[in-house]
């Protein structure tokens, strides 16, 4: 949006895609509607929202839809990295930041403690960013007095392996919806971000799933809330109760069918290439 001021108009400003402005910072879109000549979005409810405020708007559909594949299936997956494939998987993805995963992780190790105590033969996996080192997650691995399987940089296959994933708020919510995984959605962050930042969000969900179904389609574990016990009982409750798991998983489907269809690039840029023809 500062690129857009600073262009002032001198050429046209076509903005993909949106920023979530929908979720927090609203008055940013008084910038939108003076310094951007055409939206395109990903998400349906995109198109209302602007429309709402006097902009021109399309959806495209979303771009994960074509990339989010895992390189795998589940049953070899697991025996190459020493999984039992017969056993029930619980993937991690504590996100791919530093700050978000020492925040993060150490609830979801606790969570996995008490699963497993709860439902032993349970079998655990932490999809590793391919941009933070190892000692990250081995020193609160440590900590906890925990070993458990990393795999670096294969998401997709990590969620894909799993029957149901505990994933930190952000992209990989819609990757594991996509991949049609239930999920636990957790957040945490420092004290003081958290109420810089909890006065500003305009949304009554944090999870892209739930933000894009408009209802609460997974649980979420934000904050306060986040503790290993509270995760570990959305987690369960969902892992051993087969009508909720079964609604979850029509849930997610619906979800994942709201975001369109595959080539969402090559539709951004035709209608991009139509703006400037016009």
């Amino acid at each position: 949006l500062r690129l857009a001021k600073d262009i002032n108009k001198r050429v046209p400003v076509i903005y993909y895609t949106s920023p979530q402005i929908w979720a927090s910072r609203s008055g940013r879109i008084a910038t939108i509607k003076k310094f951007v000549d055409k939206m395109i979005v990903f998400f349906p409810f995109e198109v209302d929202f602007y429309k709402l405020h006097g902009l021109d708007v399309d959806f495209v559909g979303h771009p994960l839809l074509e990339t989010v594949k895992p390189t795998q299936d589940k049953q070899t997956f697991l025996h190459d990295i020493g999984l039992n494939p017969s056993q029930s998987t619980i993937a991690l993805l504590p996100g791919s930041r530093r700050s978000e995963i020492t925040n993060i992780l150490p609830v979801m190790l606790d969570a996995a403690i008490l699963m497993q105590k709860q439902t032993p033969g349970l079998q655990f996996i932490i999809a590793q960013a391919p941009n933070i080192d190892e000692y990250v997650y081995e020193d609160i691995l440590k900590k906890k007095g925990m070993t458990l399987l990393m795999e670096k940089g294969r998401a997709y296959d990590c969620i894909n392996a799993s029957d149901l994933a505990l994933v930190a708020s952000g992209t990989a919510t819609l990757e594991a919806a996509i991949l049609g995984k239930p999920l636990v959605v957790i957040y945490k962050m420092s004290l003081l971000n958290y109420l810089l930042y909890k006065p500003q969000v305009r949304v009554p969900y944090i999870g892209m799933v739930n933000i894009v179904a408009g209802k609460k389609v997974v649980p979420e574990c934000i904050q306060f809330k986040a503790t290993g016990k509270n995760i570990a009982h959305e987690a369960l409750s969902i892992l051993h109760n087969t009508q909720e798991y079964d609604r979850v998983l029509k849930e997610l489907s619906s979800m994942k069918a709201s975001l369109g269809q595959p080539g969402a690039p090559l539709r951004a840029a035709q209608i991009i290439a139509k703006f400037l023809s016009r």
